[in-house]
């Protein structure tokens, strides 16, 4: 909710803004020619700033007054609210549906609590929606409502959940941290780090291309041809794969390579 305000507040004064200095522009020609100054006259910086500086002025003081009176009002074609409680809205007449054995519940309309009571909406939910329902995701309580007003339609975003099961291999397990420029891992009992230097490697690439591109510029058939010649991506995919195998080896000798690596 508190986004939602940050929004309207940024787009008044955006639009306000921007009504002041499209006034501006027109208040300062009408000054010059009020003055009667020429081109001569406005060659000086003293000058030209002060008549902005008045015309700055005014055209907020009319925006201001026109905002008052109702002349200029701020068009928003969304909104959104954010319901994160059971109270605030409710499924209405929820049928459960059993899928693989686990329990659900599905809906195709709900209640909204507003002030001046319960508003009922019909869904149309989508495929991801089913999908997911299908996967054993249970819809909670959260829920945010955007109101299109371009498309005269309320968007209904529902959050789902669901029970994870923390898995704990019987194997033994192979950790892996890669990094930029290395890669750690477990050998017998000892922690052992390969280097790798991808990063000198993309750095030096780097240097080369920006010379290429100098003699030959960023694009065309002889930049093109200079770079293949580079083989940047060959050289990087080979360090991955001999640190991968290098990995996937120990692994194996290990009799770790059935949990995950």
């Amino acid at each position: 909710m508190r986004r939602s305000c940050q929004d309207a507040v940024e787009r008044v004064s955006s639009l306000r803004r921007n009504r002041a200095r499209q006034y501006s522009r027109e208040i300062f020609d009408e000054l010059v020619k009020h003055l009667g100054l020429g081109k001569r006259d406005l060659r000086g910086r003293r000058l030209v700033r002060y008549l902005w500086k008045k015309s700055w002025e005014i055209a907020r003081h009319q925006v201001e007054l026109e905002m008052m009176e109702g002349k200029l009002v701020p068009r928003i074609n969304s909104a959104s609210l954010w319901l994160v409680d059971d109270h605030m809205w409710k499924p209405v007449n929820p049928t459960k549906i059993n899928i693989d054995g686990f329990e659900n519940t599905f809906f195709t309309r709900v209640a909204v609590n507003t002030h001046r009571g319960w508003v009922y909406l019909d869904l149309e939910p989508s495929k991801e929606f089913y999908k997911l329902l299908a996967r054993n995701f249970k819809p909670t309580s959260h829920v945010k409502i955007k109101l299109d007003r371009r498309n005269r339609r309320a968007i209904f975003h529902l959050s789902l959940e669901k029970e994870v099961k923390i898995y704990r291999p019987e194997d033994i397990v192979k950790p892996v941290d890669v990094n930029e420029n290395s890669v750690a891992t477990l050998y017998e009992v000892f922690a052992i780090i390969l280097g790798t230097d991808l990063a000198e490697t993309t750095l030096g690439y780097s240097y080369r291309k920006e010379s290429i591109q100098r003699r030959n510029g960023s694009s065309g058939k002889e930049a093109r041809k200079a770079m293949k010649k580079l083989k940047e991506r060959k050289k990087k995919r080979d360090y991955r794969w001999k640190t991968a195998n290098l990995i996937v080896r120990d692994a194996l000798r290990t009799r770790g390579s059935r949990g995950k690596i």
